[in-house]
């Protein structure tokens, strides 16, 4: 699963390098919303900010706000994600078919929250490097790849 993640990864980087510093920046915040809150989903916007900024970047109150603001019902947001990324561990035609039926019905934060889990289990630079680069709507075209490349293994 690793190597999968990371040879469809080294593709989307290709892609990625286009993208304007504007894009790139608000995909970074997203991407590290959903990490923190996926640890900590009862925390407040200060509370979240005294998170994000802990590192050497500093974030501004309102892009966060922005972005936080329009992720809601976040523990269905994390319980679906984890449900995804079961099935796709799963490996079956089942599991797959149900992916599949799941992203039917758009929800680009959750997409990116099985991107996230699936970062924290089969790292590498690469997906690191494509999760927190990624434009929100990408990710679930990256998530029906790796389906496709999956059922080609079988």
């Amino acid at each position: 699963m690793k190597e999968l993640l990371k040879e469809i990864s080294t593709k989307y980087i290709e892609i990625l390098k286009n993208q304007s510093p504007e894009d790139k920046e608000s995909n970074i915040i997203y991407g590290k919303i959903l990490d923190v809150l996926k640890d900590k989903p009862d925390l407040n916007l200060f509370a979240l900010l005294d998170e994000l900024n802990k590192g050497k970047t500093f974030y501004e109150k309102n892009k966060v706000r922005n972005r936080r603001d329009r992720i809601s019902n976040l523990e269905i947001l994390i319980k679906n994600a984890n449900t995804m990324v079961d099935n796709i561990l799963n490996e079956d035609e089942e599991s797959f078919h149900f992916i599949e039926k799941s992203l039917n019905r758009s929800d680009i934060y959750r997409d990116r929250m099985v991107m996230n889990i699936l970062l924290d289990e089969f790292y590498s630079p690469e997906f690191h490097e494509v999760y927190f680069t990624i434009k929100n709507d990408q990710c679930k075209k990256f998530i029906l790849e790796l389906i496709e490349r999956l059922k080609q293994q079988q």
